[in-house]
């Protein structure tokens, strides 16, 4: 019996932890987009200087996560989010306002997937 217990109690343990795992991701892919949106928003006004500002922002609350997206994310999904965040930025900085759309909907795909990969699906299960 007291093996059920534990088995019972290790497995409520690994529920909790799904599930806070799944909120933090959601919650920082969504913190980030908030400030990418922005961003976005901004080219398209024209104030090209809060656009950069926005992103940076949307950059330092990417690798802040940092710590806790090493151990739960593919390193892969990392490294080209970070990519697509520096390219982006420097496009903005550049003024090369012909790649910023493409590159704001990588950065907006990335963040998807992100959120997605953490997400309970028969297909991440099986």
């Amino acid at each position: 019996m007291k093996r059920e217990i534990g088995a019972l109690a290790l497995l409520g343990v690994l529920i909790a932890g799904s599930v806070w795992n799944i909120r933090k991701a959601d919650r920082l892919t969504g913190e980030i987009r908030e400030h990418i949106e922005i961003s976005e928003q901004a080219v398209r006004a024209g104030d090209s200087k809060y656009a950069v500002e926005q992103l940076e922002a949307a950059l330092r609350i990417w690798l802040a996560a940092r710590d806790y997206t090493q151990i739960v994310l593919r390193h892969p999904e990392l490294d080209e989010t970070s990519d697509v965040f520096y390219e982006t930025l420097q496009a903005l900085k550049g003024g090369e306002y012909r790649a910023v759309p493409a590159a704001f909907e990588r950065l907006y795909y990335h963040l998807d997937c992100i959120a997605d990969m953490e997400h309970v699906r028969p297909g991440s299960i099986f």
